[in-house]
């Protein structure tokens, strides 16, 4: 279930980066308020999307990321 779900959430993810990205390239170019409007939309979607994914891959990020070292109490000193 949840790999089956990360592979329609990740390429939604990515898309969305894109637009957005490519959105406030334009603007800047441009200066349509439209282009704005997609950035700001693809810009929530993303977020939005990106805590979806964060929540299937929570596993990973607190094995991986808040693991805490293991100390080693069995080392012999010199």
């Amino acid at each position: 279930m949840k790999n089956n779900a990360l592979k329609f959430i990740n390429p939604i993810l990515l898309l969305l980066f894109l637009i957005a990205v490519i959105a406030m390239a334009i603007y800047k170019i441009d200066q349509g308020d439209a282009w704005a409007e997609i950035h700001e939309f693809a810009g929530i979607l993303f977020f939005c999307v990106g805590l979806i994914h964060l929540y299937y891959n929570w596993g990973w990020v607190r094995t991986n990321i808040f693991k805490q070292k293991k100390k080693n109490h069995n080392r012999k000193r010199a």
